[in-house]
């Protein structure tokens, strides 16, 4: 019995420290501590992270101009979170991202489990509306906007942040 339990403990160790997915590979699941990792991962540094779905048309309608925004800062930590129903056509995530010129960016996908708890571990007062984005400065403080994203405010937010963490 005791095995057992190693092994498990040893299987939940291994998915939560999942790493980003690699262009063209199915992303890894988003779980409730995978915001922590990536915040710990890129302490110090300005990191953008967005929340958006296939199945959300605003979402699709701007993800090319979110490749345009990674290649116009190819230092800035961007990451990708797929917020569709799990199971929700996983096997789309990769292609679309790479047609949209984020197939490098970091992206994980809803992972299992009870989505108001994975949504509350982002933030309490997030309802789950698309597309969600989550800037956190160098400091680890953190502002949220929902909807579109205007890009222009987007670049002097990271152009502060980045000043500011050096």
């Amino acid at each position: 019995m005791r095995l057992a339990s190693i092994l498990a403990a040893a299987i939940v160790a291994a998915v939560s420290l999942a790493e980003p997915a690699a262009s063209g590979e199915t992303p890894p699941p988003f779980e409730a501590a995978t915001l922590n990792q990536i915040r710990d991962a890129h302490q110090g540094a300005p990191l953008i992270i967005h929340f958006w779905g296939l199945t959300c048309s605003n979402c699709m309608a701007e993800l090319t101009d979110w490749g345009a925004f990674a290649r116009a800062h190819p230092g800035a930590t961007i990451v990708l979170v797929n917020w569709d129903q799990r199971g929700t056509r996983p096997e789309q995530i990769a292609p679309t991202l790479q047609k949209a010129g984020l197939g490098a960016v970091p992206s994980y996908a809803l992972g299992n489990g009870f989505e108001e708890k994975l949504r509350f571990a982002v933030s309490p007062d997030w309802m789950g509306e698309l597309p969600y984005t989550r800037l956190v400065a160098g400091d680890g403080t953190a502002t949220t906007f929902s909807g579109a994203a205007d890009f222009a405010e987007l670049d002097a937010w990271l152009t502060k942040k980045s000043q500011t963490s050096k």
